[in-house]
C-alpha cells in the first residue's frame, strides 16, 4: 500500500466535508462566557509561521470578531514552549519540529498530545551582492537543467557544497540549535550532503562546525537575516526553511535588497517524507554551555497543540478548524507548507478535542510513520 495512503483519504475527507467546515466556521458563534469576555487568544508558534499564521489570524478575526486577540509571539520553537511551561499564556503552541511539544510541555503537564499539520524543506538563502553568491546561484541554475543524481548533478552539487563550505573566504549563518529547530536541521541538511555526495556524513558539518570563523551563530534564522542585509556578513543562510524563505526573500527584494534562495535535493532537503529512513542515518549532538543534546534528522514537521490549562479552549479549536479548512490548506501551500490531512496525532489521542479529531488519525493507525516521532 502506498506509503502516502493517509494523505490521500485526507484530501477526499478534506473535499467532501470542505464545504461544511467553511460553513460552520463561518457560522460558529462562540459561546458567550466569561472567558470569552475576558480571556485574550494567544499564538505562541516557531517563529517561521510567522508569515501563514498572522494571515490565518487576519482570516480568524473576519470569522470570528468577537474573539480579542493579543500579540502573537513567533520565536524558535524552543524558545516559544519554554516561555509557555514559564507563563502558562498561550491558547496554542506550534513547533517546527515533532520533539520540542513532547520533550517541554508533555513534562510540564501542558499538553499530552501534538498534531502534525503540514511539513516544508529546508532551502539555503543566499546574497546575490557577493560574487560567492551569484556563483552559487549560477551553479543551482545549472544543476536544475541536470539529470538528477547523474554524475554531472552531483559534481555541481559538490561544487555549490566547496564554495558555501569549504572555501574559507565564506561565512554561514545558522540558528542555536537549543532555541531553534533550525538550528540542528540545518546541520542534518550538512551532514547529509556529506553523506550524498562526498560519501562522509562529517565531512561539511566539520569545515564550518569546527571552525568559529566559517559561521555566525543567532537564535532564529530571522535574526539572521539582518546581518546578510545589512552588510553582506554572511554569504549564505543555512537554516532557512522553504515556508519563510518564500515571504523572507519576497519582501526584501521588494525593498531593494538583491537576495535569493536555492532549493535542495530531496536527499539533503529533509523535506520529503519518502527520505525519512534515509535522514535518520545522520544525528546531530551539540553542547553549549555545558549542556548536550543530541537530535535525530527527521522531515522539518510543523504540529500543534492546545496546552491544557487554556481558559477559552473553543477559540483554540476553531483555530484549528480554520488549519484544516479549505482556505486554510490553501494558506500553508502559498507559504510552501505541505499539508498533512488528515493531520497525525502523537501523544494522547483521547484528549484532542472531539471537533478536530475528524481531521485527525493517532499514529498507531499510520505505523510506517512512527519514524517522524519521538521515541
Amino acid at each position: 500500500m502506498n506509503k502516502y495512503w493517509y494523505l490521500t483519504i485526507g484530501i477526499i475527507i478534506g473535499l467532501a466535508i470542505g464545504g461544511v467546515l467553511v460553513y460552520t466556521i463561518q457560522n460558529h458563534e462562540i459561546k458567550a462566557n466569561p472567558a470569552t469576555n475576558i480571556t485574550t487568544f494567544n499564538v505562541g508558534a516557531a517563529g517561521t509561521l510567522k508569515f501563514s499564521f498572522s494571515q490565518l489570524l487576519s482570516i480568524y478575526s473576519n470569522y470570528f470578531p468577537s474573539v480579542q486577540q493579543g500579540s502573537p509571539f513567533f520565536a524558535g520553537s524552543g524558545e516559544v514552549a519554554q516561555k509557555e511551561v514559564t507563563t502558562k499564556s498561550y491558547s496554542i503552541v506550534a513547533a517546527a519540529d515533532t520533539s520540542t511539544i513532547p520533550s517541554v510541555l508533555f513534562p510540564a503537564n501542558l499538553s499530552d498530545y501534538e498534531i502534525a499539520f503540514g511539513y516544508t524543506q529546508m532551502t539555503i538563502i543566499v546574497d546575490l551582492n557577493t560574487p560567492y553568491g551569484r556563483e552559487v546561484y549560477s551553479l543551482w541554475n545549472q544543476s536544475i537543467q541536470q539529470i538528477p543524481y547523474s554524475d554531472t548533478w552531483n559534481d555541481t552539487w559538490r561544487k555549490i557544497f566547496n564554495i558555501i563550505a569549504l572555501n574559507p573566504n565564506t561565512v554561514v549563518g545558522v540558528s542555536n540549535p537549543f532555541t531553534d529547530p533550525s538550528g540542528y536541521q540545518a546541520q542534518c541538511m550538512l551532514k547529509l550532503a556529506g553523506l550524498t555526495f562526498y560519501g562522509n556524513s562529517s565531512y561539511l558539518w566539520s569545515a564550518i562546525y569546527s571552525n568559529p570563523s566559517k559561521y555566525i551563530m543567532r537564535n532564529t534564522e530571522t535574526d539572521l537575516l539582518s546581518l546578510m542585509t545589512a552588510n553582506n556578513t554572511v554569504q549564505f543562510i543555512l537554516s532557512a526553511y522553504l515556508s519563510n524563505a518564500i515571504p523572507q526573500v519576497q519582501y526584501y527584494q521588494q525593498n531593494g535588497y538583491n537576495i535569493t534562495y536555492i532549493t535542495l535535493p530531496s536527499a539533503i532537503n529533509l523535506g520529503d517524507l519518502s527520505y525519512v529512513n534515509y535522514y535518520k542515518q545522520v544525528n546531530v549532538t551539540w553542547t553549549q554551555l555545558g549542556t548536550t543534546k543530541t537530535f535525530s534528522c527527521k522531515p522539518v514537521i510543523y504540529t500543534i497543540t492546545i496546552p491544557s490549562n487554556v481558559q477559552n479552549k473553543q477559540a483554540s479549536i476553531d483555530f484549528i478548524l480554520l488549519i484544516y479548512s479549505p482556505i486554510g490548506q490553501q494558506v500553508l501551500k502559498s507559504f510552501g507548507i505541505q499539508p498533512i490531512n488528515p493531520g497525525i496525532v502523537y501523544g494522547n489521542y483521547t484528549d484532542v478535542p472531539q471537533e478536530i479529531k475528524i481531521f485527525t488519525i493517532p499514529l498507531d493507525n499510520v505505523t510506517n510513520m512512527k519514524g517522524l516521532f519521538p521515541g
